[in-house]
């Protein structure tokens, strides 16, 4: 696995601190669950940009949500900008 697929893994699985990596592969864990194995990680690295993208969308969406409520309240979209 590149450097980008372990870390990408480990996000994934939860493991947002707690290690480093070199390379590819896992030089300091001190995260107080046990290191997930590397069968474990290239499963879920795959999946992180999903994720991410996901997460975009939400935070997008909430802003979409945010500023509609904020307009039929009567504000400009200077005003909004403002905020």
């Amino acid at each position: 696995m590149t450097h980008d697929e372990i870390t990408n893994g480990l996000q994934q699985l939860g493991f947002d601190t707690g290690w480093v990596v070199t390379g590819d592969e896992i030089t300091v864990w001190t995260d107080s669950e046990p290191q997930p194995t590397a069968a474990a990680i290239a499963k879920a690295a795959p999946l992180w940009a999903a994720t991410v993208a996901a997460q975009e969308a939400a935070t997008a969406a909430a802003k979409k949500s945010a500023y509609k409520k904020l307009a039929a309240l009567g504000l400009t979209a200077d005003e909004i900008a403002a905020l």
